[in-house]
């Protein structure tokens, strides 16, 4: 049997499911969101997201790969709709030696099965690919615009195989970042995509952007300024201009905010007006004592005064497409396995092995 009629097999290839994701846009949408840590923080979220006139804000949640607990992300999903929160599930990896793992096959098509078994709140199932990866520290320890176009390109394919209903979106750049050993600026690390997959910025179901107050995360509302809040305007204009992005696509600005939440009203309802933003979730609910307190919009079980300005605001009553059919979608055609695409994946920053290799070894070092 050829190479072809082998991945047949394993169900990579095969009739290609038409997308049955619906435009966010073409209802009644709440765009004010909230970015959480913790799924445990989903109730105060909805107080957030939903005040005010508001049904059906969102929160964008990482979720690393050592952590799909089906009872945990279950409840997660049933709480969601409950309050009448859309969620934005940040696929990632996990912390290793200073860095996140860079990912491979193996790992999108866990995601996309474990995803799969979810029950949903809405039609549209919302998932981001990954963090920043034009930093090395969130990709494997280095820099590879070209491996994380493919990387998004087989998550396109992997996801809408499984279940058409998967609405998959890149993920955002850091815009502040420079060209050096340990990051690269945004606009040439999308330049390095298109040119590496020609294309990819349109295959994309949506677009997501990270819009923070920089430089320092205190700078005034500049939306002239390629790595403030309105960066993603310069982003996309430069795209364009290479000729990588044809439409408009729906916007997702998933990590939004200034230390201590200055200027995040004027934001909201000066500068963020774009009418294909989908949604807006600024960075972070609640930081408890981390690393990032000075971003909090709480202190203990409490809202801020800044997080209190933008709840105040009046919102729209969102009317997304409900998932009615359950745990289990009808779109999708069963469980998927991995297949190799012409590239073996970088595992971390250690060189190009795949899985299987790695077992082998492991396999021969513990004998």
């Amino acid at each position: 049997m050829g190479i072809l009629g082998v991945l047949g097999v394993l169900g990579i290839f095969g009739a290609k499911t038409a997308l049955a994701i619906y435009d966010p846009l073409s209802v009644p949408n709440n765009k004010f969101g909230i970015h959480i840590l913790e799924t445990s923080e989903i109730n105060k979220a909805a107080e957030f997201v939903n005040s005010s006139g508001g049904n059906w804000g969102y929160a964008t949640i990482p979720i690393r790969a050592n952590d799909r607990d089906l009872e945990k992300w279950t409840k997660f999903m049933e709480d969601c709709r409950k309050l009448k929160v859309i969620p934005l599930l940040r696929i990632a990896s996990f912390p290793v030696e200073g860095h996140w793992m860079a990912p491979n096959e193996y790992d999108l098509v866990d995601f996309a099965n474990f995803l799969d078994e979810l029950p949903w709140p809405t039609k549209n199932r919302y998932v981001i690919i990954y963090n920043e990866p034009n930093h090395q520290g969130e990709w494997g320890g280095f820099v590879n615009p070209a491996e994380y176009a493919r990387v998004l390109d087989r998550s396109l394919d992997i996801f809408h195989k499984r279940n058409s209903d998967f609405f998959v979106i890149s993920a955002g750049l850091d815009a502040s970042a420079p060209n050096g050993n340990n990051s690269m600026r945004a606009f040439d690390y999308e330049w390095a995509m298109n040119n590496a997959w020609p294309g990819i910025f349109d295959r994309v179901d949506g677009w997501a952007f990270h819009a923070y107050g920089n430089p320092a995360f205190s700078t005034y509302p500049n939306i002239y300024s390629r790595v403030n809040v309105a960066s993603y305007r310069y982003e996309i204009g430069k795209i364009r201009e290479i000729g990588g992005m044809g439409g408009t696509k729906p916007i997702f600005v998933t990590e939004a905010g200034w230390i201590n939440g200055s200027w995040l009203k004027y934001a909201f309802t000066e500068i963020w007006t774009e009418e294909n933003i989908v949604a807006i979730t600024p960075f972070v609910l609640s930081a408890q004592d981390g690393p990032f307190v000075d971003f909090s919009f709480m202190r203990g079980s409490e809202f801020l005064g800044f997080a209190k300005e933008i709840m105040s605001l009046p919102k729209v009553t969102g009317s997304p497409q409900v998932n009615d059919r359950g745990y289990q979608g009808d779109q999708g055609s069963g469980k998927i396995n991995p297949s190799w695409t012409g590239n073996l994946p970088r595992i971390s920053n250690h060189g190009w092995l795949s899985l299987a290799v790695q077992k082998i070894l492991a396999m021969l070092t513990q004998k």
